[in-house]
């Protein structure tokens, strides 16, 4: 009886200690446009557990609110809970160079809309864990400002003989005096399916007036073994990741050409 008392006392303790164990990774607080029309702000956040990997569900949290530069609540709409799997690159514009992850990386994260406008200041998350504890973190929201989207119909894919792949796409005018004022930066992102399922995420960070991105070979076999349809978005925003403008997404079904 005592063997099983303790050894219910030290699952006790370690699921107290895992619900304990989260901490807010990130946090963004950020005004949304969809080249379809749909405006919105949003709350965005990252939990990781003690050993720094995001959470695999929702069930180490209990409550989330989010108090404005006043100090006043915020409504929200539902938190949910997404996860994938993603690989990343980036370019470095200094030594023109790609880069690219090696292998596919855990990822997830919690969204809710903000029901209410936002003005400029701190924005505080709290959240209380199922195990009690409260974590906080802070996100500057510095202003709104107004950024163009990329056509999706300007998308194009250029595979050469190596089994690399080219995807470019037209850039609008407007960036050229808007980079004047404001610091910004531009992603190519690309969900994965197979089926109706979500099976993976493909991004990469550039400079905003490139308008293209070269996938490696390797990294277009990954992504094609990966999935069988393939939803592609360009998006813009303020380096400050107050705003962001989504194109229409663009459906390719089946899998990306690998060779000329």
């Amino acid at each position: 009886m005592k063997k099983y008392l303790l050894l219910a006392v030290c699952v006790f303790f370690w699921m107290a200690g895992s619900a304990a164990a989260v901490e807010i990774a990130w946090m963004q607080v950020q005004h949304r446009e969809y080249a379809g029309g749909q405006a919105f702000n949003r709350l965005g956040f990252g939990l990781i557990d003690d050993g720094g990997d995001y959470l695999p569900d929702d069930r180490s949290i209990k409550e989330v609110h989010l108090l404005n530069p006043a100090g006043k609540e915020l409504k929200l709409s539902t938190v949910k809970f997404d996860s994938t799997d993603e690989i990343f690159g980036s370019y470095d514009a200094k030594n023109s160079r790609w880069h690219f992850a090696g292998n596919w990386q855990f990822d997830s994260w919690f969204s809710a809309r903000i029901l209410d406008t936002l003005e400029p200041g701190v924005y505080w998350l709290k959240i209380t864990t199922a195990g009690g504890k409260l974590v906080e973190r802070t996100f500057a929201f510095n202003k709104q400002v107004a950024l163009p989207f990329i056509d999706a119909d300007s998308f194009q894919f250029i595979p050469d003989s190596h089994g690399n792949l080219t995807w470019t796409w037209k850039v609008p005018f407007e960036l050229g005096p808007l980079s004047l004022g404001h610091k910004l930066r531009a992603r190519a992102a690309m969900d994965i399916f197979k089926g109706q399922k979500n099976t993976g995420y493909f991004s990469i960070i550039l400079p905003v007036h490139m308008g293209y991105v070269f996938i490696p070979a390797p990294v277009v076999k990954a992504i094609n073994q990966k999935g069988g349809r393939f939803e592609l978005k360009i998006y813009l925003e303020t380096r400050d990741k107050n705003n962001r403008t989504y194109s229409r997404p663009h459906q390719i079904n089946g899998k990306l050409p690998e060779k000329k």
